[in-house]
């Protein structure tokens, strides 16, 4: 029995009536005159199995199942959408490659249904059908980028933000259509796969912008900024319902507020065509200043007559381009952060807090390039402040530097030394910024209370700082060797201080001074488990390398963290490994 002997034969079980109860009301446009069944979308396999009065395969069962549901107008509307679904991932598992066959169906007609069933999942599967027919997809994962990422398989590194299509961003649109028709029910029913599905089609729609039509007298921006007036007050909600079936509630609820925000700031970009919706990826060097990239110095570097200092004076032409900065990491990695640094500085929680609110305001207002305002840690010597920042830099991702200022009586460090002098060298600002090719880099100023000036003309270094921490001087400031202004607007700050009673009154007003505290002997196992942990960064060795036993870390109980470090150093350089450390 050949196709069309099979097909005639099979169609004599099937009248108008039982092809209309297999379809439904909300079944999508009918089949071409030309498809082998008007049911089920013209798929023979799937008209068989429905017909079949014989036990069917364990894999099979739920199919059936899924086709006796669909068919049945009695079910509600969500039980026979959900089957809808099942049964176009079925179609979809059949045939990977996209194409069918002749009397098959096609998943897009099962997503379809779905979708008029009022399924936000169906609505969102059908978009992606369409998507890949366009041999494109959508890559999403908050925890590294708040915006979704349109990618081409063969580009894999590539972001797209357009050329999506218009049946594409009008299937986001409709299943954003469908989400908004069970507000009123509370999203009664839903789960993790509901809410993602749904979220996604309203972020896909106002990102990701189709090629505009001549026909249209309203821009793709344009629509997306009426469709607002309804968008944003379903996606305050749903963030609010999707928020409680998180693992974390709140850190999830955090991350979708963040993507929230950064919608709305690339729509504002957009609308001042700020940000090109080109389908290419622009290349880093065509990175405009004031985007991702910063130049350092705009002017002219001055040349030297001496020939060994020219050439060293080079190496800083490349801060005549654009530098790259260090973005700000998703929110969700703030808060993890918070969490981390709370468990390595129990004894530090005022400066983690002030410190964690600066990022965590900054981000979630859509802040993206890497930011703080500058802050005295103010306690005795010996506490961990220093560590306590650098720690905050390294998770961060931002490279970082110690200045330290204990005796500085001039302002070399800070402004440069004039060419001519066998010390001359820039700034150690201009300098490290040039070493690690990072617009933003984190300084730890080290006990800036030591630093006074001298009796000589070498300045005061707590008044070349007044510069540095005031952006709009720092944004101007003046290389002393490179004889250039630079732009240090950006850096971030963190200064220590075993007082505020040494430092000016104007260098005060610039820094936002919070105690550091000393640790309590009950800190002692956090402090020790730390220094180990850095030790092991900085030997290379393997986490867990490095340990000490009970009686040792009794006696280290009481030790400020500095005095804890050399107390594990002399541990390890002895012979014996039971040899401990005690204070003479």
């Amino acid at each position: 029995m050949n196709h069309d002997e099979f097909t005639a034969h099979l169609a004599q079980f099937l009248d108008a009536e039982t092809s209309a109860r297999i379809l439904g009301e909300d079944a999508p446009a009918a089949n071409p005159p030309d498809a082998p069944l008007k049911n089920f979308f013209g798929d023979d396999f799937l008209t068989l199995l429905y017909r079949s009065q014989e036990p069917c395969a364990p894999p099979l069962r739920e199919v059936k199942r899924s086709l006796m549901v669909l068919a049945d107008l009695h079910e509600a509307r969500h039980v026979r959408a959900a089957a809808a679904v099942t049964l176009g991932r079925f179609v979809q598992d059949r045939f990977p490659n996209g194409h069918g066959v002749a009397g098959s169906s096609q998943p897009h007609e099962w997503f379809h249904l779905a979708r008029q069933l009022n399924s936000v999942v169906g609505a969102l599967a059908l978009a992606n059908v369409l998507l890949a027919r366009r041999d494109k997809k959508i890559e999403f994962n908050l925890e590294e980028d708040p915006l979704p990422r349109l990618v081409e398989p063969d580009r894999p590194a590539s972001r797209l933000f357009s050329g999506v299509g218009q049946e594409v961003a009008h299937a986001w649109y409709l299943g954003a259509r469908v989400t908004l028709r069970h507000v009123q029910r509370g999203f009664s029913g839903w789960g993790p796969e509901a809410f993602g599905c749904a979220l996604a089609c309203v972020v896909n729609y106002l990102t990701f912008l189709p090629s505009p039509r001549m026909s249209e007298s309203t821009s793709p921006v344009a629509q997306r900024r009426e469709a607002l007036a309804w968008m944003k007050p379903l996606w305050n909600r749903l963030i609010q319902a999707a928020s409680p079936h998180a693992r974390d509630p709140e850190a999830y609820r955090m991350a979708l507020i963040e993507q929230q925000l950064a919608v709305y700031v690339r729509l504002d970009d957009l609308e001042q065509n700020r940000v090109p919706p080109s389908t290419k990826p622009v290349p880093a060097h065509s990175v405009q200043p004031g985007q991702d990239q910063v130049v350092i110095v705009r002017g002219v570097i001055p040349n030297s007559s001496e020939r060994g200092e020219s050439e060293y004076l080079k190496q800083y032409e490349v801060l005549r381009k654009p530098v790259a900065f260090t973005m700000f990491p998703a929110l969700a990695k703030l808060y993890s952060l918070r969490a981390t640094l709370t468990d390595e500085f129990p004894w530090a929680d005022e400066a983690i807090s002030v410190v964690m609110s600066d990022l965590i305001a900054r981000r979630r207002h859509g802040v993206v390039r890497l930011g703080m305002a500058p802050v005295l840690l103010v306690g005795p010597p010996g506490t961990g402040k220093t560590r306590f920042a650098q720690r905050l830099s390294d998770s961060l991702g931002t490279p970082n530097t110690v200045i330290n200022l204990a005796g500085a009586t001039d302002t070399k460090v800070l402004k440069g030394v004039t060419r001519g002098w066998a010390s001359n060298r820039a700034s150690r600002m201009v300098e490290f910024i040039q070493q690690t090719k990072v617009a933003n880099p984190f300084f730890i100023l080290d006990e800036v209370d030591k630093a006074h000036a001298a009796y000589g003309n070498g300045g005061d270094p707590q008044e070349a700082l007044l510069d540095l921490l005031e952006p709009g001087n720092a944004r101007r400031y003046q290389d002393i060797y490179l004889m250039a202004e630079c732009d240090l607007s950006h850096c971030l700050y963190i200064a220590t201080s075993n007082s505020i009673s040494a430092l000016a009154a104007p260098l005060l007003s610039r820094l936002r001074p919070v105690f550091f505290p000393a640790p309590g002997p009950e800190h002692a196992e956090v402090i020790v488990k730390g220094l180990l942990e850095d030790l092991e960064r900085s030997w290379n060795l393997p986490a867990g390398t490095l340990t000490v036993t009970p009686r040792q870390l009794a006696l280290l109980r009481g030790l400020a963290p500095r005095e804890m470090r050399r107390a594990l150093l002399d541990v390890f350089g002895r012979d014996a490994d039971e040899v401990l450390y005690t204070l003479h």
